[in-house]
C-alpha cells in the first residue's frame, strides 16, 4: 500500500518568528494545503511529522522532540510510523502548498520517483520504504543521491517551497505560475 509522509517539523528560521505552517494561504493554514495534496494523491494513510503541536485533523501525527536534528531525522520518524503493509511512501513537505503528486509508479530496479520542473528536482518524492530506510541509516544527508531515482515531468508547484515571506507573497498572488528569478536562485542555492 501507499502512504504519505508530510515533513513539517522544521524551525522555519528564514520565515521569521511566526509559525510558518499556521500562516494562512487562501483562507487555510499552509500545512492544510499540503495535507489536501496528500489526500488527493490517493495515499491510504497520512502521517505528519511535527516538532510542535498542530491542529491538523484526519492524519496521524508523529511529534519529534528536536527539529534541529535535521530533515533525515524527521523522515526517519515518519518512516518508522508506517505500517508494515505500507511498501511505498510519498514524501511531501509541509511548506510546499502547491506540490501535487503527478502520476508516479515505481518500476523494477527503481527505488524512487521524483517530479522535476525547470531543471530542479521537486516534491513529493515517491520511495520504496525499505530502500529509504536503508539509505537513511548512513547519516543526515537525506535521500538525494542514495536511491536509484527516476524523474518525471512536474510543474512549478512541485518546486515552490515557501521558505520566506517573499515566496509566500509570490504564491498568494501568482499561485504556481512561474518561479520568480530570485526565488529560483534561492531554490538552487538554498539561500
Amino acid at each position: 500500500m501507499r502512504a504519505a509522509i508530510i515533513l513539517a517539523a522544521g524551525a522555519s528560521r528564514r520565515f521569521g518568528r511566526q509559525d510558518k505552517l499556521r500562516t494562512r494561504l487562501r483562507g487555510r493554514p499552509l500545512l492544510d494545503h499540503a495535507i489536501a495534496r496528500a489526500r488527493e494523491s490517493g495515499a491510504r494513510s497520512i502521517i505528519v511529522v511535527v516538532s510542535r503541536p498542530t491542529d491538523a485533523r484526519g492524519v496521524r501525527k508523529v511529534r519529534i522532540a528536536n527539529a534541529q536534528n535535521g530533515l533525515s531525522f524527521s523522515l526517519s520518524a515518519g518512516l518508522k510510523a508506517l505500517r508494515p503493509i505500507d511498501r511505498e511512501a510519498l514524501i511531501f513537505l509541509g511548506d510546499m502548498p502547491l506540490a501535487s503528486a503527478p502520476a508516479m509508479r515505481l518500476r523494477p530496479g527503481i527505488d524512487a520517483v521524483r517530479p522535476s520542473h525547470a531543471g530542479l528536482p521537486g516534491h513529493p518524492m515517491l520511495v520504496r520504504t525499505c530502500a529509504a530506510r536503508r539509505a537513511l541509516a548512513s547519516g543526515d544527508s537525506g535521500l538525494a543521491g542514495k536511491l536509484r531515482t527516476a524523474m518525471v515531468r512536474g510543474f512549478s508547484g512541485n518546486i515552490l517551497d515557501v521558505d520566506t515571506r517573499a515566496m509566500l507573497r509570490h504564491v498568494r498572488y501568482h499561485g504556481s505560475r512561474g518561479v520568480p528569478p530570485r526565488c529560483k536562485e534561492a531554490l538552487i542555492t538554498g539561500r
